[in-house]
């Protein structure tokens, strides 16, 4: 699923995966937009994942283009930063 990632020349802060910020991710099922946020803000039926969560640790620190793997309880996920918003 993963297969380049685009950092070259970024150096800004601003577009890195922080608690807060509205991600756009694509996997082999497809995008998916959601907020991370802290623990006790997290609602799966909301769009907001706690950046406590194997998930969310995995993203945080990320730019648009990277390529993120973490593992879920069902194995190895790979997802691909599409947009911060």
């Amino acid at each position: 699923m993963c297969a380049g990632s685009s950092q070259v020349g970024k150096t800004s802060t601003d577009d890195v995966v922080r608690v807060g910020s509205r991600v756009r991710v694509h996997d082999a099922d497809g995008e998916d937009v959601f907020t991370i946020v802290p623990e006790c803000e997290a609602d799966a039926f909301a769009d907001r994942v706690s950046a406590e969560s194997p998930y969310g640790q995995a993203l945080l620190g990320h730019r648009v283009g990277d390529c993120v793997r973490f593992r879920a309880p069902g194995g190895i996920v790979s997802v691909t930063v599409v947009a911060l918003g």
